[in-house]
């Protein structure tokens, strides 16, 4: 009896205080309420006055749109931030520095509304702004664009309604449009370039990967390569060729045992990598230089053409500018995904890249954690998501996650794969998660300066799976 008289004062007290968060809320919802109402009366009082197209009816809508964030009327939101955004326009000029902000807050607001569209436009608009204002040679232009190219291959997955492949190939023009600039900022041999060239290169390795995915996105990004460059560079042709009745001369495709699809893309990114070594070497960096071989290195294994030389290099190299062994060793001995998202060109910087990627994972029987792995789409399962160290442009998605055990070959290649857990715990996230490793690329163990076979490996990878 006690215990139900318990149980009836505690639903009592759960009842009573549902009862006061619900009237809190209610206060809370009537106070929003009263403080728009106020707002929207201040700006009719400002239209009357100063008219339609006044500049003092901006303190007012600043006032509301945050009222309307707080309420969660994003739609509403919408409509006032696109009347600040025409009133700034009006007021203080086309190309005024404050409306760069404005932009990005309407950006934000498209995000939760799901309008992918909008937010390119607006990306669009904020491009000829910063060009605008700061010009062709300023950082502000080239993050501009480097943030057009992201949202592009962002579209990929979350935007089932476009093309894909059309959408990359405008990443793809946005990155050549910054390298060709970089040229012209910086000169061609500058090390300023370092991270344009290894961009440009990151961007060719993404494209040969799509080509060779074996999944959706393959056929959109082969018609919309076929249509911007034609076949040349899709595959290795032997003759003899055909010949019509018209004289047209037909190519027969040959694509060669364990050749890539567009190869000669990754040919075009090896050639980057080696204007960084020039580069490097002229200018004396026997650093950067040691750091580009390994790069080097990295691209000849994506070709399945073997870095051990290149790897070899750059450890004598590493050795010779007085990096201690320890570290080098620490640092080469552990395998890791590839490419890189980054060129680093400081041996230290890479050291830090590889710590920080490998301080998550909880390893299991004693294996070696290789990092977390987070893959672009399901549609390109074995292929790294792209980064950007713009948080605006950051889409959340549900993943599903995956820790593995595996063996690496000397030529980066993994065996002997086994999924020791996923969440959720299903059969086709385990069975998406064991094929995408398959076709993972990864720098292999180097111990010593030799690539090295090694067992024992754990990955956690994470994907994203579309509902439609």
């Amino acid at each position: 009896m006690r215990y139900q008289v318990f149980g009836l004062i505690a639903s009592l007290f759960l009842l009573l205080s549902g009862v006061a968060e619900s009237q809190q809320a209610i206060s809370f919802s009537n106070e929003l309420l009263q403080g728009l109402q106020s707002y929207e009366l201040q700006l009719e009082e400002f239209e009357s006055e100063f008219g339609p197209l006044s500049e003092n009816l901006l303190e007012p809508l600043g006032s509301i749109a945050a009222l309307l964030e707080t309420q969660g009327d994003y739609e509403g939101l919408m409509e006032i931030q696109n009347r600040q955004l025409a009133l700034m326009r009006i007021n203080l000029g086309l190309e005024h520095p404050d409306l760069v902000p404005l932009v990005r807050l309407m950006i934000e607001n498209q995000k939760r509304l799901g309008n992918w569209e909008a937010i390119t436009d607006q990306l669009e608009l904020i491009r000829s702004l910063q060009l605008a204002i700061y010009g062709s040679h300023s950082d502000e232009f080239f993050a501009a664009i480097e943030g057009q190219a992201f949202w592009y291959l962002t579209l990929l997955n979350i935007d089932v309604r476009s093309r894909p492949g059309r959408n990359f190939i405008r990443a793809r023009d946005l990155y050549k449009e910054l390298e060709d600039l970089a040229e012209d900022r910086y000169g061609e041999d500058s090390p300023e370039l370092f991270p344009w060239y290894y961009k440009r290169a990151n961007n060719l390795a993404q494209l040969v990967a799509l080509l060779n995915s074996d999944d959706r996105l393959t056929g959109s990004v082969l018609d919309e390569v076929v249509r911007a460059d034609g076949v040349m560079k899709l595959e290795q042709f032997t003759p003899p060729y055909l010949t019509s009745a018209w004289g047209v001369t037909n190519r027969l495709p040959l694509v060669a045992k364990d050749r890539l699809i567009g190869e000669a893309y990754l040919r075009d990114g090896l050639r980057r990598i080696n204007k960084i070594r020039d580069i490097a070497e002229e200018t004396g960096d026997k650093e950067a230089l040691a750091m580009a071989n390994l790069y080097h290195g990295d691209f000849r294994i994506l070709m399945n053409q073997g870095g051990s030389r290149s790897y070899r290099r750059a450890y004598e190299q590493f050795l010779e500018i007085g990096v201690d062994t320890e570290r080098i060793e620490a640092l080469l001995n552990q395998p890791i995904a590839i490419p890189l998202p980054t060129f680093f060109d400081r041996f230290a910087d890479l050291e830090a890249y590889q710590v920080a990627n490998t301080s998550n994972g909880t390893t299991v029987e004693d294996l070696l954690y290789v990092g977390d792995f987070t893959a672009w789409d399901e549609d390109a399962k074995s292929i790294a998501k792209p980064q950007s160290k713009d948080p605006l442009l950051h889409v959340e998605l549900p993943y599903y996650q995956a820790d593995l055990k595996f063996r690496l070959s000397t030529r980066g290649k993994t065996s002997s794969i086994d999924v020791l857990h996923s969440e959720p715990d299903e059969r086709g996230v385990e069975r998406r998660a064991y094929r995408a490793l398959r076709d993972i690329f990864f720098r292999p163990s180097i111990v010593e300066g030799k690539v090295t076979r090694i067992r024992d490996l754990q990955i956690r990878y994470y994907y994203f799976e579309r509902n439609n």
